[in-house]
């Protein structure tokens, strides 16, 4: 009897009959979420060009004093603040 259940296992095989076993569903990421700042900066005086900090914070307000302050981290002269945009992927 052994023997019949091996070929008939078999040949479901070959045939693509033999049962799947089910796949763990991976689990959705949450939606992730920050602020994007974008400063103009200008180092020692020079030309201004744009710098970009991403915050997690909620508030705009303390995500342009995070990039504020990330930016004179850096070295750069803060000049003007572009635009504060809430980005979910």
């Amino acid at each position: 009897m052994t023997e019949t259940n091996c070929l008939e296992g078999e040949m479901r095989r070959a045939l693509g009959l033999d049962p799947i076993p089910p796949k763990q569903q991976s689990q959705p990421k949450p939606p992730s979420s920050y602020t994007l700042v974008e400063l103009s900066v200008r180092k020692n005086g020079g030309p201004p060009f744009r710098f970009e900090h991403r915050s997690h914070s909620i508030s705009t307000l303390a995500a342009q004093l995070e990039a504020e302050k990330a930016a004179r981290a850096k070295g750069y002269e803060v000049w003007v603040l572009l635009d504060i945009r809430q980005i979910t992927e």
